[in-house]
Formats: structure tokens, C-alpha cells, sequence
């Protein structure tokens, strides 16, 4: 018996050559902290760190690494979204009689600030208008919108819905979903119809919002009540109001009067105007380098744009299993990890990204993820040390959730190993958590240093 207890122990030392006796991490708590690390070499197809892989985790954004894998597996680098203008109706000199009608895509980067070079959709649609010969339009501005199941999900925390990061996806998006609002003076720039602001002082603590899904009352809570240039971001309920509301000012500014009431319902339509997103290879680097729920929802939808976000999800999990992934343990809900309900394993995600490494599309995937030292979430990690540029990595964190998965790059930016490390229920400080993950992979990778 003792001969198989030393032999057992010895088997464990072999599997996890990196722990130590106060765990792999070594952090404060670390006995009563979920920890899943999988560390695989690509060329050997050998696992260099197996600790607890299998144990389904919050993965946090992590779930974006994912996300983008099956959206560009499924959709490819090149596509695009394409929104779709047209008149509807019938041209009398400069009137037009009907309405213009914008044909939503779910596009997640329409006006966005993350992509000025893009941006000018009511301009162009006021200039296609002028090319017409057309100052009157006497029907109105519609939106259509086909996205099932829009806006944020309830499976999010009502305390994230009101901020720009916890902004939902709709069928038309706008401005990343977002205004800024000056809670003192109940200005709204850009204009928001319908949102309601709600001041509540209080006497101490830092400011905070909340709105609930769906709703438009946004309730701030302030010690700062008399600051009339005080503003902050907020999301908002119906991107397609405040377009509709922007293109009509817009519209008066260039001389042409649009009216408020569709008036052509039945009638032809004539194409107007077609605007084209960033290629999907960028929206999908942009996210990934920047952590954007917006955009990743966005693209999680486009592998079943004229389905549920639950058909999306499935499709997904059908294209990993079919890849021979395992995918019965995992519980997806969204693309951008924000719900904490999500329930990944580090050997799943371990598996996407090798399988991706190794696939056609690897030059483009694996430069989605942001170079330790050097971009995104994970400029200040593993600064200034012999890996700085050589691994990169997606970070995810919500509360008492610390993770990361990514690519060790050679010298020629090959990627040579896949890492993923995920802790859960951490009771020390974040920062003791990065700190540990840092000198875990300094002593995997770097061990001279």
C-alpha cells in the first residue's frame, strides 16, 4: 500500500510540475479558490501544465476568445454587415411621398467611436437625398429591426445594464448604444427621446447608476448634485430612437424637411444608400484587443442572424462538437462573458484555441489577441519582462473571477502553446492573482529570469 500511495504522489508531482505546496498559484486561499489551468504544447500536442482542467468556470470575457473563433470559422474574416437605406413611395419634383426605411442588420458598429474612419450614416443618407433633387420627405424615418431576443440579457446584473460595458445588442445599434448624460442639468447629448433622468443625492459613497432592462428611467445616485458640466456615459434602450432622432436634426440642417408619421406603408421601395461595417477580422480584433460586450454580442448573432441568440449558441456549440471538442460540459449564454452564468473549462477552451492554431484561418485568429506588455487589458502584464510580446492573451474579470487565455509565440509570431488559466471565488486581492498568473507562466517559459 505504501509502495501505490508513493507512486500515486508521484504521478500528481509529474502532471502538475509547477505546484507548490500552498497550490499552483500559491495566492492567500487558494484551498477554497476554483482553480483551472491547462498549458499545452502545440508541436508535441502534450499538455506542460493539467491542473484541474476539466472543472467548468466562469470563464468571464474569456468567453470572447471563443465568440470570435466561431464567428469567423462560421462567417470568415472578410464579410461584412450591410445596413440598407430606401425610399419608400413615390418622387413629385423635390417631395418625395413616403418614407425612408433603414433596413437593420444587428451591425454592432454603426457610428461607433471605435471606428471613426466608418462613421457619417446620416450625413451620407442626407447627401444620397440631396443627389436626389428631394428637400421634402412627407411619410418618416423608420426603422426595421428583425433581431430576436434583443437588448441585454436577463441572465446580466442589473447593476452593469446602465453602463456604456453593459450596453444590450438590438437589431439597430447606434453609437455603441450610448449618450452622455449631465444628470444636473438633464442634458442628453446626443439626443435620447423617452429616457428619463432620476437625481438621487445621497451622503456618501461614489456615484452610481442603475436602469433595469428595457426600462427608461435611468436613476443616478450622487453625492455631486449641483455640478452642471458633470456627465458620464450611460447606455441606452432604443438606439433606434436616438438615430432617428439625430438623422432628423441632421436632415433640417440640410435643408431637407422629413416628417413624423409613416405615410407609405404598402409602397415600392427604392434602394437610397448601403452602409458597409469593418470587416469582421476587424471588428473581431477590435473586441478582443478592447473587451467590447457590444461587439461581441454582435458577432455571436451573426452565425444565426434571423435566429434566436439561443439557435446561436446551439450552432456553436454544433460547430465545436463536430470538431471533435467535447461541449457536454459547458453552459453558454452569451458572447461576451458578462453573465456569470457561463460555465466553461479550461481544457475547452484550451481545445478551441488548438484547434484554431492549426487551422487555415490561425494567422488571422491568433492576432486577435492583445500582446502582454504591449495592448489592451494586458498592456501593464508581464511589462518589461523577457515575454513581454511573446504571449498574448484575453483577459476576463467580473467579481472574484481572474482569467486568461491565449497563445506563447516564437521568434517568427508562430503561436507555440496554448494558456489558459482560470480562478474563480479568489479571496485575495486581484492583484495577488495576477502576480501569481504572471510568475506561473515566468516559471513555464522564462525560468532563467
Amino acid at each position: 500500500m505504501k509502495i501505490k500511495a508513493i507512486l500515486t504522489a508521484l504521478a500528481l508531482v509529474v502532471a502538475a510540475p509547477f505546484a507548490i505546496a500552498d497550490g499552483i498559484l500559491g495566492i492567500d486561499g487558494e484551498e477554497s479558490t476554483s482553480v483551472g489551468i491547462y498549458i499545452k504544447d502545440l508541436a508535441t500536442g502534450e499538455a506542460v501544465i493539467d491542473h484541474n482542467s476539466q472543472l467548468a468556470l466562469t470563464p468571464a470575457s474569456v468567453m470572447k476568445a471563443v465568440t470570435t473563433a466561431t464567428a469567423l470559422s462560421v462567417n470568415g474574416a472578410d464579410g461584412r454587415f450591410s445596413t440598407k437605406v430606401a425610399l419608400r413611395g413615390t418622387k413629385e419634383g423635390s417631395t418625395f411621398r413616403g418614407d425612408i426605411v433603414v433596413h437593420s442588420v444587428a451591425d454592432p458598429t454603426l457610428e461607433s467611436e471605435n471606428f471613426k474612419a466608418n462613421r457619417g450614416f446620416c450625413d451620407s443618407i442626407a447627401a444620397a437625398l440631396r443627389r436626389k433633387g428631394i428637400k421634402t420627405v412627407t411619410g418618416a424615418i423608420v426603422v426595421r429591426q428583425s433581431l430576436k431576443d434583443p437588448g441585454p440579457l436577463l441572465q446580466w446584473e442589473v447593476e452593469d445594464i446602465a453602463w456604456p460595458y453593459g450596453a444590450g445588442l438590438y437589431g439597430f445599434n447606434y453609437r455603441d448604444n450610448t449618450v452622455t448624460v449631465y444628470p444636473n442639468t438633464g442634458k442628453i447629448t446626443p439626443a435620447a427621446p423617452g429616457l428619463e433622468i432620476c437625481v438621487n443625492k445621497i451622503a456618501e459613497g461614489g456615484n452610481n447608476i442603475v436602469r433595469g432592462i428595457d426600462s427608461n428611467r435611468l436613476m443616478v445616485y450622487t453625492r455631486n448634485t449641483a455640478d452642471t458640466k458633470w456627465g458620464l456615459s450611460v447606455s441606452v434602450p432604443d438606439p433606434a430612437a436616438v438615430f432617428t432622432a439625430e438623422l432628423s436634426s441632421k436632415l433640417s440642417a440640410a435643408g431637407i424637411s422629413v416628417g413624423k408619421k409613416a405615410v407609405a406603408p404598402s409602397a415600392a421601395e427604392t434602394a437610397l444608400y448601403t452602409h458597409r461595417s469593418p470587416r469582421y477580422a476587424e471588428i473581431m480584433k477590435s473586441l478582443m484587443v478592447r473587451s467590447d460586450n457590444l461587439f461581441a454580442e454582435g458577432m455571436l448573432r451573426s452565425v444565426e442572424p434571423a435566429a434566436t441568440r439561443k439557435s446561436a449558441i446551439k450552432r456553436e456549440c454544433e460547430l465545436w462538437a463536430s470538431r471533435g471538442i467535447n461541449t457536454r460540459y459547458t453552459i453558454i449564454n452569451d458572447g461576451s462573458g458578462l453573465t456569470r452564468a457561463n460555465r466553461l473549462s479550461a481544457h475547452f477552451i484550451g481545445d478551441v484555441l488548438s484547434w484554431m492554431a492549426s487551422s487555415p484561418l490561425a494567422d488571422t485568429y491568433t492576432t486577435f489577441f492583445p500582446k502582454v506588455g504591449k495592448e489592451g487589458t494586458v498592456r501593464g502584464f508581464l511589462a518589461k519582462t523577457s515575454l513581454t510580446g511573446k504571449i498574448a492573451l484575453k483577459t476576463g474579470s467580473v467579481s472574484s473571477v481572474q482569467c486568461y487565455a491565449g497563445y506563447k509565440f516564437d521568434d517568427a509570431g508562430k503561436p507555440t502553446h496554448v494558456i489558459v488559466i482560470l480562478v474563480n471565488g479568489f479571496f485575495c486581492p486581484r492583484k495577488k492573482v495576477r502576480e501569481a498568473a504572471e510568475n506561473l507562466l515566468l516559471d513555464v517559459f522564462a525560468p532563467a529570469d
